[in-house]
């Protein structure tokens, strides 16, 4: 990836908006973490349990929040969020592939595809007829546009990337190696003899600022289609069923796996290997955690855990009990033995009282 020149430390704070505490003109060459960082670098704390590293770290300057202590002698900058700040100024000495504007004349492409100003298309890529393709975009080798494919402005598709007819993606997507967006969507009728396939007729609409990881799959609706709204992220190894569609800003972790026309709301974290089944509402600001298993909707806001799904309460105690339950069980044994005893000597006092 390439790599811009040093900034003066004055330029990055502009950039930030942070206040600035210290020399303004020191080089800045990288982001390093806070226990290596080194002369020419600059660090960020955003735990506070590390704070004791501002002392002993050898950055030039250190990138921190308005809570943390300024120490004599070292040079700061001030932000409201340190992680957020780390992330931009990540962006300025790494911004990415940039288009040069260059069409390989091993590339394939229609002579009805259109695309815009300062468009790169790189060898063996294959672009079918009606494909429009927004300024700046990037297209790797290998990756295939299917007929009246829709690509926004400053996409880019790496190598192997597949995206089938019609679809649309919007602005700013970002999709990684071995990535298909919409294959046919898993529907299937018995007839009393055999499955018969049921046609898959409607797109994939992907919203901007959308970044899906590699060998994740985003099927076609059946009828309607299936919709990433903006600013979705999405994790290597993913699988998105038709009709499904996904609320802006959220999270869907590695090998997470979504059935046919379930609605995930804004803002939703799923984290790895969770599962969801198919037509449930997911609200707005859910969370579940790693390896669970949702089989019903999940209101605005839920925190979710286990297999099946449970309120993460809940899921915390039947696990902080599971350790226990040989004892319990033990315990139970007991108690099963002496209500015996007890029932037999109140059988045989009975018996007595009778004679």
């Amino acid at each position: 990836m390439n790599r811009k020149s040093p900034f003066p430390l004055r330029t990055i704070a502009d950039y930030l908006g942070a206040e600035l505490v210290g020399d303004p003109e020191i080089l800045i060459s990288r982001v390093s973490p806070i226990e290596k960082a080194g002369e020419g670098e600059i660090t960020f704390l955003s735990d506070p349990k590390k704070a004791r590293l501002l002392q002993t770290t050898n950055a030039s300057a250190l990138i921190v929040s308005r809570e943390a202590p300024l120490i004599e002698g070292k040079t700061f900058l001030v932000v409201a969020d340190p992680y957020v700040a780390f992330a931009k100024i990540q962006a300025l000495f790494f911004p990415g592939p940039q288009s040069t504007g260059e069409i390989s004349p091993l590339a394939s492409i229609h002579t009805q595809a259109h695309l815009g100003a300062n468009v790169t298309v790189h060898a063996f890529a294959c672009i079918e007829k009606g494909v429009e393709i927004g300024e700046g975009s990037i297209i790797y080798p290998h990756t295939y546009l299917g007929a009246n494919v829709v690509l926004g402005k400053n996409c880019i598709l790496y190598p192997g990337v597949k995206v089938y007819h019609g679809c649309k993606l919007g602005d700013r997507v970002i999709l990684h190696s071995g990535v298909v967006i919409g294959s046919d969507g898993f529907g299937y009728a018995w007839d009393g003899n055999k499955h018969l396939k049921i046609p898959q007729v409607g797109k994939v609409v992907i919203g901007n600022d959308v970044e899906i990881g590699s060998n994740t799959t985003v099927d076609r609706g059946t009828l309607e289609d299936t919709v990433i709204g903006n600013d979705v992220k999405i994790d290597n190894l993913v699988q998105v069923g038709h009709n499904v569609r996904v609320g802006d800003h959220s999270i869907l972790v590695s090998q997470v796996g979504i059935a046919g026309s379930t609605e995930i709301g804004r803002g939703v974290i799923l984290a790895g290997q969770v599962g969801v089944a198919g037509h449930l509402k997911i609200g707005n600001q859910v969370k579940v955690a790693a390896q669970s298993g949702i089989h019903k909707d999940a209101k605005d806001g839920e925190v979710l855990s286990g297999s099946p799904a449970l309120p993460f309460k809940t899921w915390l105690k039947m696990v902080t009990t599971w350790p226990k339950l040989p004892e319990l069980r033990r315990k139970v044994r007991g108690v099963e033995d002496r209500i015996k005893k007890i029932e037999r000597k109140l059988e045989e006092f009975t018996s007595g009282g009778d004679t």
